[in-house]
């Protein structure tokens, strides 16, 4: 097509689908991507063969970890506990608020499967099971340090992660995030001091 150019970035091409991807959901159409991109369907098909590969390949760049939580291990200690934990929920929030727009309209699209299927096989694992890896990895080293208590660090790592998505579905579908911080400082206090009150015996010690 003439005065389109005959090639393009990768993330220029990634961020014209993401950006149509949230503006027409599932009516997005390669020709729509396309066009924002400012490259013929033969270019964007000769890179991505389908809707579904392009919308993968979004999802795969959106969840990858950030640098803040792939560095979480090397964290330990160096701050509170308290402290850490409130990066990593602050770092996982704005994660998945900007990663779960694309993962609803995966699992709503009629061809959900071919999307999962392309997904996994450019990621080698489910995207949230590498982050889950990544906080407990955090709190083995912690547990290392001797500044929490010894316990079974993916199972927490799992409820902190779950926590933290059903809190975006919530307010996505509310379409407000002001109380964030109230989250935040509330699971934080729950993870740090726990919810059963010390018996008064050890109370007075």
């Amino acid at each position: 097509m003439r005065g389109r150019p005959t090639s393009i970035r990768e993330a220029d091409l990634l961020d014209a689908a993401r950006d149509v991807f949230l503006e027409h959901g599932q009516a997005t159409t390669t020709a729509k991507i396309a066009q924002r991109a400012g490259v013929s369907e033969g270019i964007l098909f000769y890179r991505y063969r389908s809707k579904e590969a392009l919308l993968a390949a979004v999802i795969h760049r959106e969840t990858q970890p950030p640098e803040a939580l792939c560095d979480l291990a090397k964290a330990a200690g160096q701050r509170s506990v308290a402290e850490n934990l409130a990066g990593i929920v602050e770092t996982l929030l704005e994660g998945i608020f900007r990663a779960l727009p694309f993962f609803e309209l995966a699992e709503t699209s009629p061809t959900s499967g071919e999307i999962r299927r392309l997904l996994f096989a450019k990621a080698g694992k489910p995207p949230p099971q590498r982050i889950v890896e990544l906080v407990a990895g955090y709190l083995e080293a912690e547990m290392r340090l001797g500044r929490v208590r010894t316990f079974d660090p993916v199972p927490v790592a799992r409820a902190i992660f779950g926590g933290c998505i059903d809190f975006v579905r919530s307010r996505r579908g509310a379409r407000r995030r002001g109380d964030q911080g109230d989250f935040m400082r509330g699971l934080v206090d729950f993870l740090v001091h726990g919810m059963v009150k010390p018996a008064r015996s050890e109370r007075l010690r």
